[in-house]
């Protein structure tokens, strides 16, 4: 690994605004890439960008509406240029046990975690077949994983995590003839909001920097031989 090793790459990072996200972002930055960021938070993605000025694109919006990613991919093209670099972090969840979840609470959750990444993917692969190159990253959840015990209360979002890490499969193989990779990581615990939020206390395995470090790896040319794969990040 180099310290440029992403330099004139474009990326996208979705959900940057905090956590895994961010990190990712900055991370590409600090190798070379320009990065666009897309969240909800306004606020947070232009305190972001000014740490980074004149590297780093913020475009506040929703991942799973539709116009929110035209104008995602249409102002990194306009300013940065074309994608290189798609990383699918955004995602969210809903606590509550399916007796009491309501259809709007498993769609919002599908919304973002599952629609969001087709949204993105495919707006991406649009640039991405006619110059033959291109590397996407999901970022799953350990909630995805066949085997793991899951947390009570998760069925939306451990649903949501396993067809990622499907939808990730089967676009590996649609793309791969035009030279574009897309795997998927699925972390253990990490030190987010969101795992202090659902933890009770309990410590995390690992920071989001370091699950920033597998992300990179796998957008990166060092990965190059893989392709349609899920890298489990946690313990035995």
């Amino acid at each position: 690994m180099t310290s440029n090793e992403f330099d004139g790459r474009v990326a996208i990072v979705t959900g940057a605004s905090s956590g895994i996200g961010r990190a990712t972002a900055e991370m590409l930055i600090e190798r070379g890439a320009m990065v666009s960021v897309l969240a909800r938070s306004a606020g947070k993605l232009k305190t972001l960008a000014r740490k980074h000025e004149g590297r780093m694109l913020p475009v506040p919006g929703d991942v799973s509406d539709s116009e929110s990613i035209e104008r995602l991919f249409a102002q990194t093209e306009s300013k940065l240029g074309p994608c290189d670099i798609l990383i699918n972090n955004a995602g969210t969840y809903v606590d509550k046990r399916v007796e009491k979840m309501t259809e709007r609470d498993w769609d919002r959750v599908f919304g973002v975690n599952v629609r969001g990444a087709f949204l993105t993917t495919r707006r991406a692969a649009k640039s991405m077949i006619p110059r033959r190159k291109g590397t996407i990253v999901n970022v799953s959840s350990i909630s995805g994983v066949l085997g793991p015990e899951k947390f009570p209360g998760y069925s939306a979002y451990c649903a949501s995590k396993a067809a990622l890490i499907e939808f990730t499969e089967v676009v590996a193989v649609e793309l791969k003839e035009h030279g574009i990779r897309v795997n998927c990581v699925s972390p253990g615990s990490v030190d987010t909001a969101m795992w202090a939020a659902v933890s009770g206390g309990a410590r995390a395995d690992m920071t989001p920097a370091e699950v920033a470090e597998v992300i990179l790896f796998l957008a990166s040319e060092r990965s190059r031989p893989i392709n349609g794969q899920n890298i489990d990040v946690y313990s035995a």
